[in-house]
């Protein structure tokens, strides 16, 4: 082959090599990137600083999450790390594979209505350790990311769960994303534990319910934006929600079914698994109120009406969330402006 067409054809193959290289860069939108290794994702540029999230945990009100993801996408918020607990670890975990905050408000939207929520229930008799196994609802967050890893993601992902023989913090950063979500969500009394390499987990809200601190520690951001979903102290004065207080009946037939439905259903409200919940819910407001002081920006959430399992209102708390992240959205962009030096 004569010079002339051996570098010709050289230059065509770099070119080629150059293109494929682009593609395999960027990143699908709305479904997980695979086969991305960490080691590739490109670091943030020299002239702004590196910004981490963290999202708390709060069953269905963490809903509020999506809302903030979308008004951080619509004013062109580079988010560089992300951290979760329980709920906030679930919509973390799609928004760091490539969801959109759009995608996530329609993932939310297949829980409409009870019965959707009952095809994720998986029943465990007896219920010895939980009353639910939670492999649906892994089975369901699986469907939208498939077997991905966190070093597959688009954007860094650490998720939070609680080890039950220790009682300390486990962070996950590696391995199966969704097996590591299952953890972290793991309502104690509600789902039983998840063992992972001999260990066994439950809720990360119960030991890090927002976890600012390991976006610093370990994502090594610049500044760490905090949405929590759990109420202050001062709030839960204020909201004074009485789960043992009942409505008034509408008729004989609406009694009979309420005392048979308080009687039977673990979960009904003022039943054990309320009264589980509530103590919880006590730990880890205060606990999120005292670490949230450590955001450079935090986004307060809260709302006082409905329950933990209250997906059904999904519009609201996405609302809720949006109201929120456009009030502090001039304080976001500040946290933008300049790099820090060190």
């Amino acid at each position: 082959m004569r010079s002339a067409e051996y570098r010709q054809l050289s230059l065509m193959i770099a070119l080629f090599q150059s293109f494929r290289n682009r593609l395999l860069r960027k990143a699908p939108t709305g479904r997980p990137l695979n086969g991305r290794a960490s080691e590739e994702r490109p670091e943030s540029p020299e002239d702004r600083p590196r910004i981490g999230i963290a999202f708390s945990s709060g069953g269905a009100k963490g809903l509020a999450h999506i809302g903030v993801i979308q008004v951080l996408e619509e004013n062109g918020i580079e988010i560089d790390a992300i951290a979760g607990a329980s709920m906030g670890a679930y919509i973390g975990s799609l928004w760091a594979a490539g969801y959109t905050g759009k995608q996530l408000e329609e993932l939310a939207t297949e829980m409409k209505d009870r019965k959707d929520l009952l095809r994720l229930a998986d029943p465990v008799f007896p219920p010895r350790q939980g009353f639910l196994r939670g492999y649906k609802v892994k089975a369901h967050l699986a469907r939208s990311l498939g077997n991905v890893t966190f070093a597959d993601l688009p954007k860094p992902l650490w998720v939070v769960a609680t080890n039950l023989i220790t009682l300390e913090r486990k962070i996950f950063h590696e391995g199966c994303v969704a097996t590591a979500v299952h953890a972290s969500a793991a309502i104690p009394g509600v789902c039983v534990p998840v063992e992972i390499d001999g260990e066994h987990y439950s809720d990360g809200g119960i030991s890090d319910p927002l976890p600012i601190g390991v976006l610093r520690n370990e994502a090594k951001v610049d500044h760490v934006i905090g949405v929590s979903t759990l109420p202050t102290p001062e709030d839960l004065v204020n909201c004074r929600v009485d789960y043992f207080k009942e409505d008034p009946p509408k008729h004989g037939l609406h009694r009979l079914g309420r005392i048979l439905n308080r009687e039977l259903n673990f979960f009904a409200k003022g039943n054990m698994i309320d009264i589980l919940r509530s103590a919880a819910y006590g730990s880890q407001t205060r606990l999120a109120h005292h670490v949230g002081k450590q955001a450079d920006v935090l986004l307060r959430a809260v709302l006082c009406e409905g329950r933990w399992h209250d997906y059904a209102g999904y519009e609201k708390y996405i609302q809720l969330g949006r109201a929120i992240a456009e009030e502090q959205l001039p304080a976001i962009k500040e946290l933008t402006a300049a790099k820090v030096v060190a």
